[in-house]
């Protein structure tokens, strides 16, 4: 059966006369022909590897042919990478996407301001300085951002941020272009002019490009730990991305195994490596963990050719084993995490709650564990595409098979495993955390002139399951 995306770069070579893609040079202009290549190679490799293919609810072709001739008119490749990205967002999914090489200038090269930020309610704070001279123009933590280039943060962050977000919830889109770094992120060269407010409720502005030293230690480390009244343990991990990452939780541990109950903090945790997530959590338990089974799409030429249904590829993962040597922390657990909570940190809270290990406290986290494919296009343009549905552990030391229906599209019909259950192969997500991580939602304060609760308010939830 022929498809429409699959006559997307003929289109183009027969219009615009056509140029070999294999020797391009990513710092060159792309033609007309070499972005209609890549544009069809990317909307065929989502058909291949996007695991949630059969529950878009559109016709991924059609969207590709229509977005085929303003794609190509894109006057320069910026707005061109912009459109593509624009086009992957409707995917909806935070882990499939479109990035690319630096192009042009060096000083033109994409960057942040060198600080951090973060959306608290309905507001946006400033939460890490990384440049001294935006520290002596008054530029701290704790200082609120109120506008950027003449506009409301909001109204900024709706005009260039989140057309081009990959997503997979609504909590992510709220939140996610405001965190970390993303909310400055433009051209190097070009000037941002903000608009703060601080402690005291001063206005300020500061302008300044965004190609700036970053002479400043960072103020969010990986790993901060401390001890509440009561002797309860706050562990906040703020990303599982560190090479050093084990080395520095074995350092924490002793401390650990000191205290009678545990918060982790995941909040803000955007993820990174899923190995050391498993390792916080392998220190947990005394007895293995089963994790919850995953399915990928497969293809098979000569069956696509006797119109045979979809096949997907399952697997259950090794359990996860008590690390060796060490004694395992074994007292009661809670877990905070927020609409920021992402990828691997999400990958722990399944974990844990599949385990019945403890409570998991805050709000729906991310929704999208991760694991994404890498797909280069050419020209030093990529995307990510999630390859996988992930299966939740529900029960202590125990998978659980997670089940949805799928619909027909691309010879994709319904398909059943050899035990019985759907297949998860679309929108309707295998894994929770791929809607976001639900948790005993804890009243966190919308507003932040409300009260935030107290180390006493978390010892007082720890000790109703303490016993």
């Amino acid at each position: 059966m022929k498809h429409p995306v699959s006559y997307l770069l003929l289109v183009a070579l027969l219009v615009t006369g056509g140029r070999s893609a294999a020797a391009q040079d990513a710092q060159k202009t792309l033609t007309a022909t070499e972005k209609a290549y890549v544009l069809s190679k990317l909307c065929t490799e989502v058909k291949y590897n996007f695991a949630f293919y059969d529950r878009l609810p559109f016709d991924w072709d059609s969207l590709c042919v229509s977005s085929l001739p303003q794609l190509v008119a894109t006057p320069d490749d910026d707005t061109y990478i912009a459109a593509l990205q624009r086009l992957f967002a409707q995917l909806g999914d935070g882990h499939t996407y479109i990035y690319a090489e630096s192009r042009g200038a060096r000083a033109d090269w994409i960057k942040p301001l060198p600080m951090r930020t973060k959306r608290i309610g309905d507001r946006v704070f400033v939460t890490d300085v990384r440049n001294s001279e935006l520290r002596k123009r008054g530029v701290e933590r704790g200082c609120e951002v109120v506008r950027i280039n003449g506009m409301a943060v909001d109204e900024y962050v709706e005009r260039h941020k989140r057309p081009v977000l990959a997503s997979s919830t609504p909590q992510w889109t709220a939140f996610a272009p405001y965190r970390e770094f993303e909310l400055t992120k433009a051209k190097g060269s070009q000037v941002a002019r903000i608009e703060f407010r601080d402690r005291k409720g001063k206005r300020f502005a500061v302008e300044s490009p965004r190609n700036i030293a970053w002479d400043l230690p960072s103020q969010t480390p990986t790993f901060s730990f401390e001890v509440l009244p009561g002797n309860i343990g706050l562990l906040a991990i703020r990303s599982f991305m560190d090479d050093d990452f084990r080395e520095a939780f074995d350092a924490l541990y002793g401390q650990i195994l000191q205290t009678d109950a545990l918060i982790i903090d995941l909040r803000d945790n955007g993820g990174g490596n899923s190995a050391y997530a498993d390792y916080v959590m392998r220190h947990l338990t005394d007895r293995p963990l089963r994790q919850g089974r995953w399915s990928s799409p497969m293809y098979v030429a000569a069956h696509g050719s006797w119109n045979l249904p979809q096949e997907w590829y399952m697997e259950t993962p090794h359990d996860l084993a008590p690390v060796e040597g060490v004694a395992p922390y074994l007292r009661p657990v809670a877990v905070l995490v927020n609409a920021t909570t992402f990828s691997s940190a999400e990958n722990f809270c399944v974990t844990f709650r599949g385990a019945r290990r403890g409570k998991l406290i805050g709000t729906p986290t991310g929704g999208s564990t991760g694991n994404p494919i890498l797909i280069d296009a050419g020209y030093g343009i990529y995307a990510c595409s999630a390859p996988k549905t992930n299966g939740v552990s529900t029960a202590r030391f125990s998978s659980a098979k997670a089940s949805c229906r799928t619909s027909r599209s691309r010879r994709r019909p319904k398909y059943s495993s050899q035990d019985g259950t759907s297949s998860s192969n679309g929108r309707c997500r295998s894994s929770d955390s791929e809607k976001g991580t639900a948790a005993f939602l804890f009243p966190f304060p919308a507003n932040p002139k409300q009260k935030t609760p107290s180390g006493e308010d978390f010892i007082r939830i720890l000790s109703t399951f303490a016993g």
